[in-house]
């Protein structure tokens, strides 16, 4: 079983690929992402910011057209990041997301704004992967079931009233090289600030591993962001792995059972 997740943000502080793009946000990509999958009959789940709901209403409304699962992404990327805050936080409070109480906060912005779409927030991701005990203990009082945020652990786990969903193939924006390849640094689960791998290489880990994991009976959770593709080469890698993983059964995060 394939479950293709993508991260939809609104405006990052810095985002090269939306300077790039000219994009604003990621919801064009986002789209555009879906009807890739949608062509080639691919069940997905995208994680996206809650002020994108509060902004672009009619946007999520189409992309709820699609055989997708809309999850939270928290509401807008932890507000205004400062490095002095971003040490702040993770020396204070062990995490980039902050304290309980900013967590509550932000966690219940994003599912009011779901709400008010008619839309139910039984997923998430939180954005940078920043979660601690807290976050999952908020997540879980507020009806979240699934939380996709771990890397590079292989089965599902249930743990205090929640499923983890650990990402087990390597993220593109982690992973994938722009420019100049890095010789010192080819690990495929390389930290997004050393070398890494082309997206050609990144595609074929990508395969080895989905067939390792399917041979395994391991669910496959993979990320690709819909705003790197896009950037990258306008959706021409992502037709070929849309291609590849249509060969496998597809489903929405919140579908997986044990």
């Amino acid at each position: 079983m394939i479950y293709i997740t993508g991260d939809v943000h609104d405006s990052i502080n810095g985002s090269w690929e939306q300077r790039k793009t000219g994009y604003c946000d990621d919801l064009d990509s986002a789209i555009k992402f879906l009807e890739i999958l949608k062509k080639n009959k691919i069940k997905s789940t995208l994680f996206l910011n809650g002020s994108l709901i509060d902004k672009y209403p009619e946007k999520i409304k189409k992309m709820s057209n699609y055989d997708v699962e809309l999850g939270g992404h928290t509401y807008e990327n932890f507000g205004k990041m400062s490095l002095l805050k971003n040490y702040y936080n993770r020396k204070i409070f062990g995490c980039v997301y902050g304290s309980a109480s900013y967590q509550k906060k932000d966690i219940f912005a994003t599912k009011k704004a779901f709400s008010g779409v008619g839309l139910r927030m039984k997923s998430w991701r939180t954005h940078a992967f920043s979660s601690n005990k807290e976050t999952f203990r908020l997540l879980e009082g507020y009806g979240v079931k699934f939380v996709s945020d771990l890397l590079g652990q292989n089965m599902p786990f249930e743990k205090n009233g929640l499923i983890h969903m650990p990402i087990n193939i390597p993220v593109d924006q982690n992973t994938i090289s722009y420019g100049k390849l890095c010789p010192e640094n080819r690990d495929p689960f390389a930290s997004c600030v050393k070398g890494r791998i082309s997206p050609k290489e990144w595609f074929e880990v990508l395969k080895k591993r989905v067939a390792e994991n399917e041979k395994r009976k391991i669910p496959s959770i993979i990320l690709i962001h819909p705003m790197t593709m896009g950037f990258l080469d306008n959706f021409k890698l992502f037709e070929e792995i849309a291609k590849f993983i249509s060969k496998y059964q597809s489903g929405k995060i919140s579908d997986f059972r044990f």
